[in-house]
C-alpha cells in the first residue's frame, strides 16, 4: 500500500475519516503521469469508496468504487477487481437495492476464489452474509459470516476479524425480529435470549480485537452494539459500562458516531427511567442526525422521543416529535429513491463510457491506451463525486481537499461559516421543496457576490463556507457585508410571497490558528455566537455588527 494510502487507512481507523477521504482524493490527483497511474488510482478510488462508506456518503462512494472496479477488471486484478465489487454490493445495500447487491457480491465472491487470495475470500463471504442479512434470509447470512470469521481467525488480523464479528453479532440479534409476532410477542423466547447472548459475546470479542488492533471507529460500533443486546436482555448495569468505555476512547469518533452513542444513551436513560435525561439526550441525537443529514438514526430517535414526551405526560411534545418521526420516515424514503435514481443515471453513463473505451481499446494498440481512456473515465466520475446535487457547488469532501491545500502554503487566507438563518422554519412553514428552492438560490447569489479567487462550498444542510484566498479578517468581514446585502436584497418572493432570507456568518483568519481545521473551528464559534445574538450578522473576533434593521413584517430567518 503506498505511504499516504497507508496513513489514510490508519486515519479512518482512529475515527478521523473525513481527512482519511482527502488523503487519499491527493493520492488519486497525484497519480496522473505516474510508473503504475492506474494501479494507484485504483487503490485511491478503492479507499475513497470504502471511507464514503463509513461516513454515510453512499452516492459518492459508488462512483468512486465503480472507478476502482474498471480499472482493477482492465489490469486482471481479480483481488481487487473483488474487492471493489464487494465494497459496491454494501453501497448499493445502504441505498436500498438488496437484489442487485447480492449480484455483484456473488460476482465479487467467484472472483476471490478464482483468485485463491484468502483475504479476498473473507472480505467478499462477509459481504455476501450482510447481504442475505439485508434481504432477511437470516440463516442464509449466517452460514456466510460464520464462513469469513472462520477463515479471518486463520488469517489473523485482527482489524478484519473484528469487523466481521460486528456483522455476525448484529445478524445473530436480528433473530429477535424474525420471531416476534405483530404485537411484539415472541414465539420462541430460549432461542432469542440464548441468540442474543451470543451477539453479546460475539460483539465483545470485536471490541477487544478492534482495541488492540487500534481500530477506534469499530471499538465504538461494537460498544453502542454491546449496549443494544445488554439492554434488551436486562442488563443496564452492563450497557452503562460499554458506553462508558465509548466515553473513555481516545481519536475523533465523528459526527455519525456520536449520533450513535447518543441514540444508545438515550434508550439506556429510558430503560431506566430517567425520562428527564433521556428527553435532552435524544433530542440532541435528533439535531445532530439533522445537521449530518443522517436519517438511519435520526427516523427512530424521534420516535424514542415521542415514547419518552408520552411517558412524561407531555402529549403536546410527543406528538411533535411523533410528527417528525413520519415527516423524517417520509423523507428517508424519498432520499433513497432520488439516490437509486441518481445511480441508475451513473452506471448508464458509466456504461457509456465503457461502450467508448471498449471502442478505444479495440482501435489502440496496447495497455497505454486502454490507460488512458479508464484514467478519463476515473477523471468524471471524481468530479461529480466532489459536486453538491442540489446546488452545484463543489461539496465537503472538496472542501477537505482545498484544506489540505492551503495547509501546505504559507499564504494568508480568511475562512467564513455562513449559516440561512432559522432555516428549519422554512421547511416547516413552506415545505421542503421550498427550502430545497431558497438552498439553489443562495447558492446562486454568493457565487455572484464573491471574488473569483475565493472558494465557495456547501458544507452541509443549510451551511455554506467560503474560503478567502490572500485576504485579511478585515477584508473578508467586507465581503462578507456584502454577501448579506446580497441576500438580504433579492426578491424572495419570487419563491413564496412570505419569504425573506438572511445569513449569519462567522469569520476566521490563519493567523489565528495552526491549522485550516483550527480556523474552522473558530469561523464555526463566531457564527454561533452570531446566531444566538440576534442573527443576520458577520462576527469577527468576538465582535459583531447588527448590519441591517430589516422590515418592519415579521421574516422567517
Amino acid at each position: 500500500m503506498p505511504p499516504l494510502l497507508a496513513r489514510a487507512w490508519r486515519l479512518s481507523c482512529t475515527g478521523e475519516v473525513e481527512t482519511a477521504l482527502a488523503e487519499a482524493q491527493r493520492v488519486h490527483d497525484q497519480a496522473a503521469g505516474e510508473k503504475d497511474e492506474s494501479f494507484l488510482r485504483g487503490m485511491a478510488a478503492s479507499h475513497m469508496a470504502w471511507y464514503c462508506f463509513m461516513l454515510a456518503y453512499y452516492e459518492e462512494g459508488i462512483l468512486h468504487v465503480l472507478s476502482a472496479r474498471d480499472l482493477f477488471k482492465a489490469r486482471g486484478d481479480k483481488p481487487r477487481e473483488s474487492w471493489s465489487r464487494c465494497v459496491h454490493a454494501w453501497l448499493l445495500i445502504e441505498i436500498g437495492a438488496p437484489n442487485e447487491a447480492l449480484d455483484e457480491a456473488m460476482l465479487g465472491l467467484g472472483l476471490a476464489e478464482a483468485s485463491g487470495e484468502d483475504t479476498a475470500i473473507a472480505f467478499a463471504l462477509n459481504v455476501v452474509g450482510v447481504v442475505f442479512w439485508m434481504l432477511r434470509q437470516l440463516d442464509r447470512a449466517l452460514e456466510f459470516t460464520e464462513r469469513s470469521v472462520e477463515l479471518a481467525r486463520r488469517i489473523g488480523i485482527d482489524v478484519d476479524l473484528a469487523r466481521y464479528l460486528v456483522n455476525l453479532a448484529g445478524i445473530e440479534a436480528e433473530f429477535w425480529h424474525a420471531t416476534h409476532d405483530d404485537h411484539g410477542t415472541t414465539t420462541r423466547p430460549d432461542e432469542v435470549r440464548r441468540r442474543m447472548e451470543r451477539a453479546v459475546l460475539l460483539a465483545s470479542e470485536a471490541q477487544e480485537r478492534s482495541s488492540a488492533a487500534g481500530d477506534a471507529w469499530t471499538e465504538r460500533i461494537s460498544l453502542c452494539n454491546i449496549a443494544e443486546y445488554e439492554l434488551f436482555l436486562e442488563r443496564p448495569e452492563n450497557a452503562a459500562e460499554a458506553l462508558s468505555k465509548w466515553n473513555r476512547l481516545g481519536g475523533g469518533g465523528g459526527a455519525r458516531s456520536q449520533i450513535y452513542y447518543l441514540f444508545a444513551l438515550g434508550k439506556l436513560q429510558l430503560a431506566t427511567n430517567e425520562r428527564e435525561l433521556a428527553v435532552g439526550t435524544l433530542r440532541e441525537c435528533a439535531a445532530t442526525a439533522a445537521d449530518a443529514g443522517d436519517l438511519e438514526i435520526g427516523v427512530p430517535c424521534c420516535r424514542s422521543l415521542a415514547e419518552a414526551y408520552g411517558g412524561l405526560g407531555k402529549f403536546e411534545d410527543a406528538l411533535y416529535w411523533h410528527r417528525e418521526f413520519h415527516a423524517r420516515h417520509v423523507r428517508k424514503s424519498t432520499d433513497t429513491s432520488q439516490i437509486r435514481s441518481r445511480v441508475a443515471a451513473i452506471h448508464y453513463e458509466t456504461n457509456q463510457l465503457r461502450t467508448r473505451i471498449e471502442a478505444e481499446r479495440s482501435r489502440a494498440d496496447g495497455l497505454e491506451q486502454m490507460n488512458k481512456a479508464l484514467a478519463q473515465e476515473a477523471k468524471l466520475l471524481m468530479h461529480a463525486s466532489m459536486e453538491d446535487v442540489l446546488t452545484g457547488l463543489p461539496n465537503r469532501r472538496r472542501l477537505e481537499r482545498a484544506l489540505l491545500d492551503v495547509e501546505s502554503e504559507t499564504k494568508v487566507y480568511a475562512c467564513a461559516m455562513m449559516d440561512i438563518d432559522r432555516f428549519k422554519l422554512v421547511n416547516d412553514t413552506f415545505s421542503h421543496s421550498v427550502g430545497d428552492d431558497v438552498l439553489r438560490q443562495v447558492a446562486a447569489l454568493l457565487r455572484d457576490a464573491t471574488r473569483d479567487i475565493d472558494q465557495l462550498f456547501r458544507y452541509g444542510g443549510e451551511e455554506f463556507v467560503l474560503l478567502m484566498n490572500e485576504t485579511s479578517i478585515l477584508a473578508a468581514s467586507k465581503i462578507c457585508r456584502r454577501v448579506q446585502d446580497v441576500i438580504r436584497g433579492w426578491n424572495w418572493s419570487l419563491i413564496h410571497p412570505d419569504l425573506r432570507i438572511t445569513l449569519s456568518i462567522g469569520v476566521a483568519e490563519s493567523e489565528e490558528a495552526g491549522s485550516p481545521a483550527q480556523v474552522m473551528s473558530i469561523a464555526d464559534e463566531r457564527l454561533y455566537e452570531a446566531k444566538h445574538t440576534g442573527r443576520d450578522r458577520v462576527v469577527t473576533r468576538g465582535r459583531f455588527a447588527v448590519l441591517h434593521s430589516g422590515p418592519t413584517a415579521p421574516l422567517l430567518h
